[in-house]
């Protein structure tokens, strides 16, 4: 961490995070800088402590789980270990999306509660909400992770990003400075992946001189390509953090030739926030057991190590809008081994998720398939699912379902 670095981290980092009501990030970021190296069972005690409390809570304060327990002759108390948490049902965007009012905790004001919503690159976007302590607990689990390739708070990094809900276009010049000059962060809308707007993005990108890059793969790719293609220089980064997406073996080899630095993979979504990640061993994803519970099943039964297995996700961050079992349509292998580095947190496979692709414009240009479905799933009435299949260059199929009913 470079002295410039610490001097803000101390000094106005603290401030800047007090006028935006996150300054209980830093007690959860030293918190769970310490607990990453707990045992394994200090872990999965406290895990299953955080998860009773969710359970309870969202009993007592929600509609949707009192409802649900109640039909089911379930009580709190009926929760005795991790396997009995199957005695809930899936949770589904389909249920988010017609229940959503069963679902707000009454301890909560509904004014207070960040809305949020899924990515759409299932073809289904889910409108869900958090509240602010849930969202700093997920702001220092995002430093934490980040610490894993050496960027800290304030350390400059750049976002290489294709998700357009992310990009401010309105920016104004007061928070302009403060993330480029004070938190050190800046976000470049690459989902397009148009050359006039690569040309301006490297320019400033080579400006800014970050250490480290934050990116969606396929983001990335497009970018260095570009940047190759037309000869130009790429800085020696520090690290790299791939999400969003699968980070296959060419991918990881292509990024660290480029840049001259190691590339970590890690998991997250929207829904939950970051899940899992890489640490500087790249023995599999630590899975962030304080903050998620992730079950790896097949028809409801637990897969066993090594197999792979749907990952339903419970967030135990969020009690103003709980997601239990969430089916967030990825898969992934747990692995029953430690990692040599010390931490107790439990590993998954980084080889199995969601397969993303890439369109092709009629001039031979490329737009990234985050960037075709989050355009589909936000603009215009609501939608339920749907899936576009490119048959040529010209012509798509669209096809929706009616959950709800197009208008």
């Amino acid at each position: 961490m470079s002295f410039y670095s610490k001097i803000l981290q101390k000094t106005v980092l603290p401030l800047l995070l007090s006028r935006e009501n996150q300054s209980t990030a830093l007690k959860h970021y030293s918190f769970l800088q310490k607990s990453q190296y707990w045992t394994k069972q200090q872990l999965l005690d406290y895990q299953w402590e955080c998860l009773k409390k969710l359970l309870k809570d969202s009993y007592d304060n929600t509609e949707y789980y009192q409802t649900v327990m109640n039909e089911r002759g379930l009580t709190p108390d009926s929760f005795k270990s991790f396997e009995d948490i199957k005695l809930l049902p899936v949770l589904t965007r389909d249920i988010t999306f017609e229940k959503q009012e069963q679902f707000f905790s009454k301890k909560y004001k509904r004014e207070s509660l960040q809305r949020f919503t899924s990515g759409g690159t299932t073809g289904q976007q889910a409108i869900l909400y958090r509240d602010q302590e849930s969202f700093n607990i997920k702001l220092a689990l995002s430093w934490r992770h980040e610490s894993w390739m050496g960027r800290f708070p304030c350390d400059k990094i750049a976002y290489i990003w294709p998700a357009q809900m992310d990009i401010n276009e309105h920016e104004s010049f007061k928070t302009h400075f403060k993330n480029r000059y004070l938190q050190r962060l800046i976000l470049y809308n690459v989902g397009g992946l148009e050359k006039k707007s690569l040309k301006y993005i490297y320019k400033d990108f080579i400006a800014f001189n970050p250490g480290y890059i934050k990116t969606f793969t396929t983001a990335l790719e497009g970018f260095t390509e570009y940047c190759l293609e037309h000869e130009l220089p790429l800085p020696e980064l520090k690290g790299i953090i791939s999400t969003g997406e699968p980070l296959y073996d060419h991918h990881r080899q292509f990024f660290e030739k480029a840049y001259q630095c190691p590339v970590y993979d890690m998991y997250g979504s929207r829904e939950v926030g970051n899940t899992a990640c890489e640490c500087s061993n790249h023995s599999g994803l630590h899975i962030a057991m304080e903050t998620s519970f992730i079950e790896f099943v097949e028809n409801n039964k637990s897969v066993e190590y090594g197999t792979e297995g749907e990952m339903y996700i419970t967030d135990l961050t969020n009690f103003s809008f709980p997601l239990i079992r969430y089916a967030i349509n990825d898969y992934s292998i747990p692995l029953k081994e430690s990692c040599s580095c010390g931490r107790g947190l439990m590993l998954m496979d980084n080889a199995v998720g969601r397969l993303i692709d890439i369109v092709y414009r009629p001039d031979g240009s490329k737009l990234l398939g985050h960037v075709l479905g989050m355009v589909l799933t936000m603009e215009g009435p609501p939608i339920g699912q749907i899936q576009v299949v490119q048959k040529t260059i010209t012509e798509f199929d669209v096809n929706i379902n009616d959950k709800p009913k197009p208008t």
